[in-house]
């Protein structure tokens, strides 16, 4: 009898823990940032003591749900640009707020997620709009966290070298939102006392809409903001600046493409304490 009871417990105890690994397994694959989903394979990981010959450029994208004509207005873009940047400049992907489709996550997930689609590197454009192609959209938008991840991992983790005297820095973050923390993240704050540190690395704001909350992450950083209210025109010319690449390019690779040609105006800029504040 007492055989069959400690049988029972030990079954009992080994289908308990078979159950927890199951969930477990499958909460890993929600494509966040933890300790125990770091290491994951469909997990692109920032290698350590990587070298750059050139400049380094990570593109932060929002994937709330409110961003996907933007994104797919984004991916066509860069389609054009991409091919057009200096040779030197390599560029990586990160995401925030995806989703995969899976069900039933805490909030505490949502605000964790991000992933590095695709690390810096040259003429990647390729692996830039696939992964754009194919990143889920979700619903929160953790940008502190997001930021705290390109920062802290991705940019620290790459030593650029070059030979420009320009002053220009060497690493940059595009941040791509229609939005602000809605995770309860304070991102400007983040920034102020990160720049006591490190001097760098800089963010240009592509900002969608007419909040100029983020004003502070470009304006900390000696970045530039862009503010977009709508117009597909405004957002293209944004992408066309902020990649260094001559105002027209995008119309030009449509045309090309398609024969056709969409309308573009030139861009002023007016620079003001330390940011340059693009208003179309």
């Amino acid at each position: 009898m007492e055989k069959r009871v400690l049988f029972s417990v030990i079954f009992g105890a080994v289908f308990f823990l078979s159950f927890v690994s199951s969930a477990f397994a499958a909460n890993s694959r929600y494509n966040v940032y933890t300790p125990s989903t770091y290491k994951q394979i469909n997990i692109v990981q920032s290698p350590k003591n990587s070298r750059i010959n050139g400049y380094a450029v990570e593109l932060l994208v929002d994937y709330s749900g409110s961003m996907g004509g933007w994104i797919q207005l984004a991916k066509e873009t860069l389609e054009f640009i991409l091919p057009k940047i200096p040779k030197t400049t390599s560029v990586a992907l990160r995401v925030l707020g995806e989703n995969n489709g899976q069900r039933g996550f805490a909030f505490v997930d949502l605000c964790r997620s991000t992933r590095l689609v695709t690390f810096f590197k040259h003429e990647n454009q390729t692996n830039i709009v696939k992964g754009l192609q194919e990143a889920q959209l979700g619903g929160m938008t953790p940008l502190e966290f997001a930021l705290r991840e390109t920062i802290e991992k991705d940019l620290r983790s790459v030593k650029v070298f070059n030979n420009d005297k320009s002053g220009a820095k060497d690493k940059k973050i595009i941040l791509v939102t229609d939005g602000n923390d809605t995770c309860g993240g304070d991102p400007c704050k983040y920034i102020r006392e990160v720049m006591r540190v490190r001097k760098d690395f800089q963010i240009d704001v592509v900002q969608l809409g007419n909040s100029t909350e983020l004003m502070c992450l470009s304006a900390e950083t000696g970045g530039s903001f862009y503010k977009v209210d709508g117009s597909r025109d405004k957002f293209v010319r944004a992408f066309e600046n902020t990649f260094g690449v001559p105002v027209g390019t995008v119309e030009q690779g449509i045309k090309e493409k398609t024969g056709t040609v969409q309308p573009a105006k030139p861009i002023p800029q007016t620079p003001a304490r330390g940011y340059k504040f693009i208003n179309f």
